[in-house]
């Protein structure tokens, strides 16, 4: 774990595999007084009609890509890249550095306002981006493979192939952990992980009065 300076906010990053719940523990730990980035969101913005990033998706995936209205459409996106390890890297560098530069910008102004704030990043692909450093504290969730596999069947209408095409893209959860200066495991119920945030929170809290 980084040293973190006492005149100001922490900055914690919140990453792990696909279904592993990161959006959930980002949401309990927000219930609790984390100020939430959701670099989910901002990718998402980017791929709205009118972007910066929009020439560089076109010129890199093609008009077939957009939807009815102009942005870009995750589902055409997705179908290409998760099966396409190239593809998923020409995305990765073309959507990375903005999310990057906006997420951490905001949180770098949030906690110099405020040197009691935690700031929380929802970056899945914090380690895959190399972005690790610029976080204070980083969270790993993971849960095994077979909860993984039965969560996306049962919430996102995946095949078996498609739920273990998109896992099998992911970097290892076993190579996330190593960043890991905390580690919750998500296999069980949400009364179980609530509890397991709530510690969570106690530890990072107390980071903060050391």
């Amino acid at each position: 774990m980084k040293s973190i300076a006492s005149n100001r906010g922490i900055i914690v990053g919140v990453t792990g595999g696909i279904a592993c719940g990161k959006s959930t523990v980002s949401r309990l730990l927000s219930e609790k007084g984390a100020i939430p980035i959701n670099s989910d969101e901002i990718g998402h913005q980017l791929l709205k009609r009118g972007s910066p990033v929009m020439g560089a998706l076109l010129e890199a995936f093609g008009p077939d890509i957009l939807d009815e209205s102009g942005d870009v459409s995750r589902q055409k996106l997705g179908a290409i890249v998760f099966n396409d390890r190239a593809a998923r890297e020409r995305l990765n560098a073309i959507m990375h550095p903005p999310i990057v530069e906006q997420s951490r910008s905001e949180a770098n102004r949030l906690v110099a306002e405020n040197e009691n704030c935690v700031v929380l990043i929802d970056a899945p692909l914090l380690i895959e981006a190399n972005s690790q450093d610029t976080v204070d504290v980083i969270v790993v969730v993971t849960a095994s493979t077979q909860i993984q596999l039965q969560r996306l069947l049962e919430n996102r209408s995946l095949s078996q192939t498609e739920a273990h095409t998109r896992i099998d893209s992911q970097m290892p959860l076993s190579e996330k952990v190593k960043y890991a200066d905390f580690l919750v495991e998500n296999d069980g119920t949400l009364e179980e992980l609530e509890q397991k945030v709530d510690g969570l929170w106690h530890e990072i809290r107390r980071l903060r009065n050391e």
